[in-house]
């Protein structure tokens, strides 16, 4: 049960950080939609934000997805090996010691 009550505090703080990047995502669009019209921010501003978003969206799924996927160290080990295998196929090892 304990694990339980931890995976809810994680999808807690997961849907609470996309709550602040959606709300981030609306008040960018507004200024984008304010310069188009006139003006309030500087350009260079709308851009950083929008670096800013980009970023906050791709790391905050990049974890979503790494919790989600509790065997994903196993897979990612499981293609190094596959390609570390196919490296040394191209340098002419004719045996991998991992195999």
């Amino acid at each position: 049960m304990g694990t339980k009550t931890k995976i809810d505090y994680y999808d807690l703080i997961f849907i609470i950080s996309q709550i602040f990047a959606y709300i981030l995502a609306i008040i960018i669009v507004i200024q984008i939609i304010k310069i188009i019209f006139g003006g309030s921010w500087a350009t260079e501003d709308v851009i950083l934000a929008l670096v800013v978003l980009n970023i906050t969206l791709t790391f905050g799924l990049w974890g979503y997805l790494f919790r989600v996927n509790s065997n994903l160290n196993s897979k990612i080990a499981s293609v190094d090996k596959k390609l570390h295998g196919h490296i040394e196929w191209h340098r002419g090892v004719d045996k991998v010691r991992d195999r």
